[in-house]
């Protein structure tokens, strides 16, 4: 019954996919209205940020890395993608309430809507910044089906955590004060800008409850050593996705009800 109620609730996600498709594309233009370089941001962030982490990590802390600033760069946009997805996805029932009230749409489009916003803005990205590590690493264009893999993967990984956090900031609103903590807290904690071998080995431990982990690892293993990734990464990937999508579902099927009540 349960199962038959969550396939029911993607049908219906899915035959609203337009109106989906319409919202994000908005929400991406409304994000570079009125700005001088634009889109051009989803690429120049990154830059900026790799540079301030590679600069500390190599002047200053004299890091031995070979290629430190495509191995933070490989890190740091997936890590921005789920970042700024979780963080706009969690408002996007409470800012959104007036089209909530005013349309007989799946809720769920809301936080899915502004999710596939960042995605596209994460794809435009790609297609200047995965040349770059090409050049850095031929390789890699051998691996790029691997690299379509753990983008859909880490899509719907952030569908149902969106979806999770959505509903959460509803009935907690100071869930919304508390998500840039919590995610400077996340991100110290994701081997971003650090490989796994560079930690104590009794605590490795820690980053199997780190959902984000084999996420970053799988991209930097296929765009930075060009391999293919342990099959350890890419089950914990395909579970933390499968847990993250199931779990969204269940928890908006189960306070959707109460939504409009709370807003």
């Amino acid at each position: 019954m349960l199962l038959l109620s969550l396939r029911e609730r993607i049908e219906k996600i899915y035959s609203f996919r337009r109106v989906l498709w319409d919202l994000s594309i908005k929400q991406l233009k409304a994000k570079y209205a009125g700005s001088l370089l634009g889109v051009s941001w989803s690429i120049i962030n990154p830059l900026l940020i790799m540079s301030a982490i590679t600069f500390v990590f190599t002047v200053v802390f004299k890091t031995q890395i070979k290629g430190f600033s495509f191995f933070v760069l490989a890190g740091i946009l997936p890590w921005m993608f789920f970042s700024n997805a979780l963080t706009e996805a969690a408002f996007s029932l409470v800012n959104q309430q007036s089209l909530l009230r005013q349309f007989n749409l799946p809720r769920e489009i809301f936080p899915l809507s502004s999710i596939m916003s960042n995605f596209l803005n994460f794809l435009i990205g790609w297609l200047v910044i995965y040349p770059l590590l090409f050049f850095s690493n031929q390789k890699i264009i051998l691996l790029f089906p691997w690299l379509i893999i753990v983008l859909l993967l880490n899509l719907f990984f952030i569908f149902g955590l969106g979806l999770v956090f959505s509903v959460l900031n509803v009935f907690f609103r100071d869930l919304g004060h508390l998500l840039g903590v919590l995610l400077m807290f996340w991100f110290w904690m994701t081997p971003v800008f650090y490989s796994l071998d560079m930690i104590p080995s009794q605590f490795h431990w820690l980053y199997n409850f780190n959902p984000m982990a084999p996420f970053i690892i799988y991209y930097r293993e296929v765009i930075f050593f060009a391999k293919v990734p342990d099959i350890f990464v890419i089950g914990s990937v395909c579970i933390w996705t499968f847990i993250s999508l199931t779990l969204g579902l269940l928890v908006f099927a189960r306070y959707e009800p109460k939504l409009l009540k709370r807003i």
